[in-house]
């Protein structure tokens, strides 16, 4: 009886053992941790949950941070789909203005939008202090939802009330706008809360990106800023996304999210402006432009979640700051000045002194005295000033460009060395963004944007008094009407972006205008295709008119004997060859036109043959000049290969 008794009692002892430990091993850990990190799941899961010893865990599943009035952990959460509980933050009217910009009705989704369970949880101590604030985002079965292939996702989590509380909350109109009237009782311009600027509007958040595969690219905490100008008043607005120490102890995004090695520290989700329907302005002039001598930035086309519910198609680009410049120019990023829309962002007295001496310069100078307009590029990078101008023109950029939305940058300090592959020399170099208004439109097809933009730059105005910049100006602007802006460039990415965008452009215009709209990418990508086809011939007409040109446009039909044997330059381009090896553009004669033929390794360049009305010519000069007659000529770059 009594060996019985003891063996009871030992079970017992070891069945308490037992619990203990694994009591024990429930909080044998040194941290919160999630069984599951954030992610997509084709499955419904149980979230388990740990805690140090001694600690109890809250936790919130609306973006808000846990504090004593969260749930208390005490079981495993059922992650599940969450696309079926109600529409939250989807369904406010306080956000925006009843249209966009361009008068297009919103409309508040009458379905479920999709969800994500957002988790943020938090340890609390025996003393009630809470720590180690922990976020995840969970997406389940979106492998069978449509708009998402191809495209990354990210999680912006955030407690709501920094998005929509009604005095500091930055995504809406706020108590600002509501109280702030002129005399006849309009809200006052800028008064609403989304169009505060400064670090004093900036709210921290949590960010969760994933890949093309939907695998993890990026975790961090960071800052959340309302970005852009007449666009806060939209849906969905831009975001600037900000590293900082005080978030995450990180002052970058230690990922390499455009596979340049750049380590952005400023990111921008950007909604495209004005740019409703397609979404593509803005990436595609960046990608056209991308190797010409001023700054563009890349795009990576992602879907958002904001709080856990579908916010909408974005691009994730880069922002212009002194990192960015440092990384792409080798330059070092403390002797960066960048000057946006008229005003250094240092604002220093240097700085200030360093702008204005160089608008002084440029608005000043009588550029028509030779020796004048040759010291310009001593002050200017002028291919770039004349790429980013004729790029800015060609597009009928207009509305709030130029003097607004331009920005230009140079080294404070120049050197002679050649560390910074050219760009220490204090030359200013200008930095292509928000494309978006009134550009690439149908409508905007005959605008000539040379004379407006002549009337509302000084600057570039006085420029074109000289006979010399007139000449380089035409040259580019014709380049790039017939190369950059060519349809063999063009319409592949035309083509590209509607293939892949046709999906999540869907989705997010039927989530922010119904899907009864009578609009979609398609329509809006013709329109842009008849911009495209017909602009070159306006801006041939606006040339001749303005520049006051006595020439002719003709042709220029450049041919090579073999277009793997090396490359030819034209002007400021380099002519795209069809498959039979031929280029052609068209040209004023009243300049020439430069040509430099390189050979290719393994073969030698043996000179042009040249075919016009006036005969034949033959030049053994790899760079040379040709005026242009009347006829127009033919031009024949001849390789052979060398001999062994």
């Amino acid at each position: 009886m009594t060996s019985r008794k003891n063996a009871l009692l030992c079970l017992v002892l070891l069945c308490g053992a037992l619990g203990l430990l694994l009591l024990y091993d429930q909080h044998d850990c040194a941290q919160l941790t999630f069984s599951r990190e954030s992610g997509f799941y084709e499955e419904p899961f149980a979230l388990e949950m740990s805690a140090p010893l001694g600690m109890k865990i809250y936790y919130t599943l609306d973006g808000s941070a846990p504090d004593e009035n969260a749930h208390l952990y005490t079981e495993p959460i059922q992650i599940v789909d969450a696309t079926d509980s109600p529409n939250v933050h989807s369904l406010r009217t306080d956000m925006a203005y009843e249209t966009t910009m361009d008068g297009i009705p919103y409309k508040l989704p009458d379905y479920p939008v999709d969800k994500c369970t957002v988790v943020r949880a938090a340890c609390r101590d025996l003393d009630g202090n809470f720590t180690d604030f922990k976020t995840e985002s969970y997406f389940i079965g979106f492998d069978k939802k449509a708009g998402y292939a191809g495209m990354h996702v990210i999680s912006v989590v955030t407690d709501p009330s920094y998005l929509f509380d009604y005095d500091d909350g930055i995504y809406v109109f706020g108590r600002g706008f509501d109280e702030t009237v002129d005399q006849d009782g309009n809200p006052v311009d800028d008064s609403e809360n989304f169009s505060r600027h400064g670090f004093q509007w900036e709210r921290p958040a949590d960010i969760q990106l994933f890949n093309t595969d939907k695998k993890a690219a990026l975790k961090q905490s960071c800052g959340i800023r309302i970005q852009g100008g007449g666009s806060r008043g939209s849906l969905p607005k831009s975001l600037n996304l900000y590293a900082r120490q005080n978030y995450s102890n990180a002052r970058r995004f230690y990922t390499d999210l455009f596979g340049t090695g750049y380590m952005a520290d400023t990111l921008t989700l950007s909604a495209g402006g004005q740019d409703t329907v397609v979404k593509f302005r803005d990436m595609f002039v960046a990608a056209l432009t991308a190797e010409r001598d001023f700054c563009t930035m890349h795009y990576e086309p992602c879907v958002m979640f904001l709080d856990g519910e579908y916010w909408g198609l974005y691009w994730l680009t880069e922002r212009y700051t002194d990192t960015f410049i440092g990384h792409y120019y080798d330059v070092d990023e403390d002797n960066v000045l960048i000057v946006k829309n008229g005003r250094p962002e240092s604002e220093s007295d240097e700085d200030w002194s360093l702008c204005i001496s160089m608008m002084n310069y440029l608005n000043d100078t009588d550029f028509s005295i030779p020796a004048n307009y040759e010291s310009l590029d001593d002050v200017i990078d002028l291919q770039s000033y004349l790429d980013y101008y004729a790029t800015e023109i060609y597009i009928a950029r207009g509305v709030d460009w130029p003097g607004t939305n331009e920005a230009f940058w140079r080294v404070r300090e120049p050197s002679k060395t050649d560390g910074g592959g050219g760009y220490l020399d204090g030359r200013w170099r200008w930095m292509l963004f928000d494309v978006n208004t009134s550009s690439l439109e149908v409508a905007n097809t005959e605008t000539d944007t040379l004379v407006y933009t002549m009337e509302r730059s000084p600057a570039f105005a006085n420029l074109c008094r000289s006979e010399a910049f007139r000449e380089a100006f035409c040259i580019t602007l014709m380049d790039f009407a017939n190369e950059i802006f060519s349809p063999a460039n063009t319409e592949p990415l035309m083509e590209g972006h509607l293939a892949l965008m046709e999906e999540p452009l869907d989705a997010h215009l039927t989530r922010f205008f119904g899907e009864d709209r009578s609009f979609g990418p398609e329509e809006e990508m013709e329109k842009i295709g008849t911009f495209l086809e017909n602009r070159k011939s306006y801006i041939a007409q606006f040339l001749k008119d303005d520049f006051g040109l006595q020439g002719t446009l003709s042709t220029v039909q450049i041919e090579t004997s073999d277009a793997a044997a090396g490359s030819v330059a034209l002007n400021t381009i380099t002519p795209t060859f069809d498959e039979a090896g031929k280029w052609q553009g068209d040209y004023f004669t009243d300049y020439p036109v430069s040509l430099t033929a390189t050979a290719g390794e393994g073969y030698r360049f043996t000179g042009w043959e040249v075919e016009s009305a006036q005969g034949h010519e033959s030049i053994e000069e790899a760079s040379t000049k040709l005026t242009i007659p009347e006829g127009g000529l033919t031009v024949r770059a001849v390789f052979e290969k060398e001999s062994d």
